[in-house]
């Protein structure tokens, strides 16, 4: 059982020690930041309202015996306790005022408002925090299946290599900026091939290229993309999204790493080079996914042929788009029959391309 204390804390406190980061709230198990304005807005409101909000969770960091200060982390309030920070910084404003307006009195209350806060004696990086984190996360923006997916599949390598190609994990980060920020649970060989590998272009088809929006990725969409590729690529095409028998099976060594991550490199130059329009039909989620596996499917052959070609014929095909695929791209787009025909249309626009 895990021993905890209660208690009450002012606000100013609180974010006294984020600042100082004596509090983190982005260790390495923690979503991405998800609220929207309209949502940070309706919270800080219940702070200058004088009313209560749910308890902030919190486990015990590191303790430096030298310098006798001890490092915390937030289990539970990331979103609460960011909204503060940025209302504090006059990063949006509330009612039409924004914190730098408010009167001395108004400021006052403000700062000395009394959070509730659950402090944990377990350490950021114990096993069991991540179990605990995704059980607290049952509110409106409860985690999705993917970030639940993201969380209780951290170690695997099959998930460390999607990560990686979603830009979910920084093996460059500054420890300074955010010092629980990187998994104790990944393996120094994971980290060592992970910083051989240059994924300019795979990074920036997936995060840069109009396929996913801001709010998409703050939700772990990409994540997900990236997994059915990686699954689809290993065991072929399936229905909806990738089995957690295939996240288990390639938990301690994904052999073929190597290979799948050049080789989805060198596919997302390819398509890159192509300079699509901004909103380009290719752009569509469910058509990316195809483009990106049959792509690799004929990345040897498609090496050779000129970019300018492969952009005409996808332009030909957008503009009169054989009504199969059409539907396909439409409704039911992650079925494994509609990934099928969306493929089969794009292998023979492949064979065309590849028979001028």
């Amino acid at each position: 059982m895990i021993k905890y204390n209660i208690r009450s804390r002012q606000l100013l406190d609180v974010v006294n020690e984020m600042r100082i980061k004596k509090l983190i709230i982005s260790p390495y198990f923690q979503r991405n930041l998800v609220w929207r304005t309209i949502h940070k807005i309706d919270f800080i409101k219940t702070i200058l309202m004088g009313l209560p909000f749910p308890e902030i969770f919190i486990a015990k960091g590191d303790l430096d015996i030298e310098e006798m200060t001890a490092t915390s982390c937030v289990v539970d309030g990331q979103q609460r306790l960011n909204s503060i920070l940025e209302f504090i910084s006059n990063e949006f404003a509330v009612d039409g005022q924004f914190y730098s307006k408010l009167t001395a009195k108004e400021k006052e209350g403000f700062l000395k408002y009394e959070i509730a806060v659950i402090e944990l004696d377990i350490k950021h990086d114990d096993p069991l925090i991540q179990e605990m984190f995704k059980r607290l996360n049952r509110t409106y923006y409860s985690l999705s299946n993917i970030e639940r997916l993201s969380t209780e599949y951290a170690p695997s390598e099959f998930m460390l290599v999607a990560k990686l190609i979603s830009k979910e994990i920084n093996f460059e980060q500054d420890e300074d900026e955010n010092p629980m920020g990187f998994d104790p649970n990944i393996t120094q060989d994971f980290i060592e091939w992970a910083k051989t590998k240059k994924l300019t272009n795979i990074n920036r088809l997936i995060l840069d290229s109009h396929v996913f929006s801001t709010y998409e990725i703050s939700r772990k969409i990409h994540l997900n993309f990236v997994l059915n590729i990686l699954g689809t690529i290993t065991v072929g095409f399936f229905n909806r999204n990738l089995r957690k028998e295939v996240l288990d099976q390639f938990a301690e060594n994904f052999p073929d790493k190597n290979e799948i991550v050049y080789n989805l490199e060198m596919v997302a130059s390819k398509i890159n080079k192509l300079k699509l329009k901004k909103d380009s039909y290719w752009y569509n989620k469910a058509n990316m996914f195809s483009l990106i596996i049959v792509f690799y499917n004929y990345l040897e052959e498609l090496s050779e042929v000129k970019e300018s070609l492969i952009k005409e014929k996808l332009q030909e095909f957008e503009d009169d788009i054989p009504e199969a695929y059409q539907i396909a791209a439409k409704e039911g787009v992650n079925n494994k029959k509609e990934r099928l025909i969306r493929n089969e249309h794009l292998e023979e626009l492949i064979d065309e391309i590849l028979s001028e």
